[in-house]
């Protein structure tokens, strides 16, 4: 019981709160594969599109105003684009310029954590995330790297933390909400589930198998429509 409050707690947090995700209209459901989306998804393989290239004489802020502005024009496609092998190359652009924090060191930790991940290597993977968040802690994409760790290893309360520091600086992270939807809805909160689908959806509509999951999580909790 202690856990499922904490859960809901969070959720709340997150803006989730609303008893039924039904204060929006479902989106249009028009077919979808079976696969369903994993939490925090890893990016495929394909090549992105290639983002602006970097003006040497840029540095510091300007180089963040740069990259924020990259980013919210490929979201702005990603929300628009209906093909998924299209979608998949912007969000994969997006999730790249994501992970440049603007501090070598940090950029340095955040890939040796990724390499103990591959490895297995799960506790120094956390340790070197830790201090990634601790010597940058706007750095949206420490705090979701250490979410999927967690999550991966069914740690769902530390996740959702997590979860909730990356939406804070980024809240328009689709990855974190197909996320935080998979672990409400394993914890059986269905409509904060369908409430965080949505979040995503709304951001990267062309996801694979979002549309399937929101499809069977809107008739579980809101019934068939009249």
């Amino acid at each position: 019981m202690m856990r499922f409050q904490f859960l809901a707690t969070v959720a709340v947090a997150l803006g989730l709160g609303c008893a039924g995700a039904s204060a929006q209209p479902a989106p249009p459901l028009d077919g979808s594969p079976e696969t369903t989306t994993p939490i925090l998804p890893t990016p495929p393989e394909a090549a992105p599109p290639s983002p602006p290239a970097a003006d040497p004489a840029v540095t510091g802020e300007s180089a963040r105003d740069g990259r924020g502005k990259a980013v919210d024009e490929l979201l702005d496609r990603l929300a628009k684009t209906e093909d998924p092998q299209t979608a998949k190359r912007i969000a994969v652009a997006v999730q790249s310029l994501w992970t440049r924090s603007g501090s070598d060191t940090v950029d340095l930790l955040t890939t040796r954590a990724l390499e103990a991940q591959r490895k297995a290597n799960t506790g120094m993977a956390l340790k070197i995330l830790g201090e990634v968040v601790s010597l940058k802690p706007d750095f949206a994409e420490g705090w979701s790297r250490r979410a999927a760790i967690h999550a991966a290893a069914n740690d769902y309360d530390q996740a959702m933390v997590d979860m909730h520091e990356t939406l804070l600086r980024e809240p328009r992270h689709f990855g974190v909400w197909i996320g935080l939807g998979r672990i409400l809805q394993e914890s059986g909160l269905d409509a904060k589930a369908l409430a965080a689908y949505r979040k995503a959806y709304a951001l990267y509509p062309a996801a694979e198998g979002l549309k399937r999951e929101i499809d069977e999580l809107t008739l579980k909790v809101e019934g068939q429509p009249i």
